[in-house]
């Protein structure tokens, strides 16, 4: 889910942003020490952006699905009853014909996709 080499690299962008602020026993010169406690927080910081951002992606995404669905279910809802149950039964075929697809072909988006439509569709008619 989480994309672990971004999130080290940017961790290690923020050490070598706050490095030059501390001051470390056994620094000389241009010879600097790593400083653990420093690129651990560092680390924690760049996980805490990560999830920040997974957890506004997903919002987004749920909304989107939210807002799609609706727009689905009104366009559903203003079709002719007599057109709606003629979709229905196509559904209910191409789905029992889908049980006969060869063993090479995959079927479970086509099925999944159908099965959502025909959900859709018996939900508003009811």
């Amino acid at each position: 889910m989480f994309n672990r080499s971004e999130i080290l690299r940017k961790a290690w962008t923020f050490y070598r942003t706050a490095r030059p602020a501390f001051f470390a026993k056994g620094d000389a010169g241009t010879k600097r020490m790593f400083l653990r406690f420093l690129f651990a927080k560092m680390l924690r910081r760049a996980w805490e952006e990560a999830k920040k951002a997974a957890t506004s992606l997903a919002a987004t995404a749920a909304a989107f699905v939210d807002a799609q669905r609706r727009v689905q279910a009104a366009a559903v809802a203003a079709l002719d009853p007599m057109v709606r149950s003629a979709r229905i039964v196509e559904i209910r075929s191409e789905l029992q014909v889908l049980d006969y697809a060869p063993l090479g072909v995959r079927t479970s988006q086509r099925r999944h996709n159908l099965g959502a439509e025909l959900s859709l569709l018996q939900t508003t008619a009811a």
